[in-house]
């Protein structure tokens, strides 16, 4: 299987576009700045990736900004800001800031936006959270690629080493994660349960037994410092 492709029929309804041999350059019919992407556009590992990340960010409701924060992973900032450039090459500023201990990186563009939304259907800040529907119709790699930036933001393994876990406050969004997981022949569980500062509703994805836990260290895994030693120990346990 090969990658799912967006061609010119498929954005012409959303944005004006000038043709530069194989490279478009998109506009959004209110916007005031292009991006430039390559026809036929691939949804590649890249662009899973990018959107794996997004349940650390946020597409503003307005479609003006497009808005990501880390704190525990200041790598990822750098690996969201490479990927904008690659994959868009955006004439607006990218900003990277602190922000009380949190680094946060966004950038101003309506058509780039509109992109996410129309094109790679990234849900917007006022709507639930989802897997975009086309990486459940993409090459394994391409779901591995966003469920290992997914799990980065949200996952972690339990200090008893029995467990990986993935929190999310938004219960479709559970279960596509535990449907992605599925389909790379990850055994998971969702539930229901109480949790968080403001003690809110949230879903808790979990990861049990052996040969699940190493097949998610090997296919998909995590890379901060604090997850690769708990990864160390967890393959000694196992071993």
């Amino acid at each position: 299987m090969g990658y799912l492709k967006i061609y010119e029929k498929n954005i012409k309804k959303y944005f004006d576009i000038e043709r530069r041999g194989k490279k478009r350059l998109l506009l959004y019919k209110k916007g005031i700045n292009k991006i430039q992407i390559k026809i036929p556009f691939e949804l590649n590992e890249d662009v899973a990736s990018l959107a794996g990340l997004m349940p650390d960010g946020s597409l503003i409701r307005d479609l003006m900004r497009i808005y990501f924060h880390q704190k525990k992973d200041y790598s990822k900032i750098m690996l969201f800001k490479r990927l904008l450039e690659k994959l868009f090459r955006p004439k607006n500023k990218i900003f990277i800031r602190d922000n009380r201990g949190t680094t946060d990186i966004f950038i101003n563009s309506q058509t780039l936006a509109r992109f996410f939304y129309h094109i790679l259907k990234v849900p917007k800040s006022d709507e639930q959270m989802r897997v975009p529907e086309w990486v459940f119709y993409s090459p394994i790699t391409i779901k591995l690629a966003y469920l290992k930036q997914a799990f980065a933001m949200e996952g972690t393994i339990l200090k008893s080493l029995y467990e990986i876990r993935f929190i999310t406050k938004d219960h479709k969004f559970a279960l596509d994660i535990n449907k992605l997981l599925k389909q790379a022949e990850i055994k998971s569980r969702v539930k229901k349960r109480i949790g968080g500062t403001h003690k809110t509703t949230q879903y808790r994805i979990s990861i049990y037994g052996k040969e699940n836990l190493i097949r998610f260290i090997n296919n998909i895994g995590f890379s901060t410092k604090f997850h690769i030693k708990r990864t160390n120990a967890l393959l000694r346990k196992y071993k």
